[in-house]
């Protein structure tokens, strides 16, 4: 693989039920042209319930830079009355990924439910 080979992650968001699932591995040059958009339609969004589950095997710093304007966003949205709950998924014993969760979660101020799997 390239070093300038993007990596892109499976993304499946329901606008009507507020689920969105980031899964896989994530490395891009343009990160934010990936996650803009994405970021976008759940600011448009208006559901009383978000559940983010992300199951990022692995993934670049622009792609944490990425997450965390997400989980601003979803702070609005709390901040409007939305409940959100973001899974954060990690492998068992993978302490370092977990730490990167816990970061992130406590950065933005959104809370989230770390699973091991």
């Amino acid at each position: 693989m390239s070093e300038h080979e993007d990596i892109i992650p499976s993304v499946r968001f329901n606008p009507n039920t507020g689920l969105l699932k980031i899964e896989g591995r994530s490395s891009m040059r343009d990160v934010q042209d990936f996650y803009l958009p994405i970021i976008e339609q759940v600011k448009n969004t208006t559901v009383p319930t978000f559940i983010v589950e992300l199951k990022l095997e692995h993934f670049d710093t622009g792609t944490m830079k990425c997450l965390y304007q997400l989980m601003l966003e979803l702070k609005e949205k709390q901040k409007m009355g939305a409940m959100i709950m973001v899974r954060w998924f990690s492998d068992e014993g993978d302490e370092d990924h977990k730490e990167l969760g816990e970061d992130l979660s406590s950065r933005s101020e959104v809370k989230f439910q770390f699973v091991s799997k």
